[in-house]
């Protein structure tokens, strides 16, 4: 039998980007909390716009950008040095609490699992060795090999190609619900972390195949549909 393929999605699924705020606290105080939820919104928005317009960069340029439209959003006066730092924090932000053990249960349940992000392969290599989940993916699949920003369409149709699968044995596994919608635009299936509870599915004819609050409530839903 062909094993299904999990591509979990990184930032916001597997790694906690909010947790920036404890490194942003000791200079920005009662800020940090704001700063760092405006700073992924912003590095969301950063990369959809740069897609629709076909100007790619790598998404640490958006990531670096929104750090300064964060800041200014906020009114705040940081020094370069500090954005530096920051900047290098962001590699080593930590996993969920759930996820290590999440992960090992699906890999010996046998699925092929992969991680799948808008960041490079060198970025997701490092910020999951840093969080001690590595060594849980067969691959890294970036669009950064074709240029392109994931919710386009033809991101889930690389990853397809690049892991030799079909579309109906590969699952994306992602907190995001434009992710989910993306996926289930192409015809993968989809499972939605469902972390941010004022997050909803705006279009009903996207609704992922599995939702789920946690990652490790993954692997008994997944049974249930094999």
């Amino acid at each position: 039998m062909t094993q299904t393929l999990l591509a979990f999605d990184v930032y916001g699924t597997l790694i906690n980007p909010y947790a920036m705020a404890d490194i942003l606290r000791p200079t920005l105080g009662e800020q940090a909390e704001s700063v760092a939820a405006q700073w992924r919104a912003s590095q969301l928005q950063l990369s959809f716009r740069r897609g629709l317009m076909g100007r790619y960069v790598e998404f640490s340029v958006c990531t670096r950008d929104a750090l300064d439209v964060a800041i200014a959003a906020q009114g705040v006066e940081v020094a370069s040095s500090t954005r530096d730092d920051w900047m290098n924090a962001y590699a080593s932000l930590p996993a969920f609490e759930e996820v290590d053990g999440a992960l090992k249960s699906l890999v010996a349940a046998g699925y092929r699992c992969v991680a799948f992000s808008n960041g490079t392969e060198k970025a997701m290599q490092q910020v999951l060795e840093n969080a001690g989940i590595f060594r849980h993916f067969e691959a890294m699949v970036s669009v950064d090999d074709i240029k392109r920003f994931k919710p386009d369409p033809v991101v889930y149709h690389h990853l397809v190609r690049r892991m030799d699968v079909s579309h109906d044995n590969t699952w994306l596994v992602s907190s995001n619900n434009w992710d989910i919608q993306g996926a289930r635009h192409v015809g993968l299936n989809a499972a939605w972390i469902h972390r941010d509870p004022t997050a909803l599915i705006e279009d009903p004819s996207l609704a992922p195949n599995i939702e789920v609050n946690r990652l490790d409530e993954l692997a008994d839903r997944m049974a249930d549909v094999r």
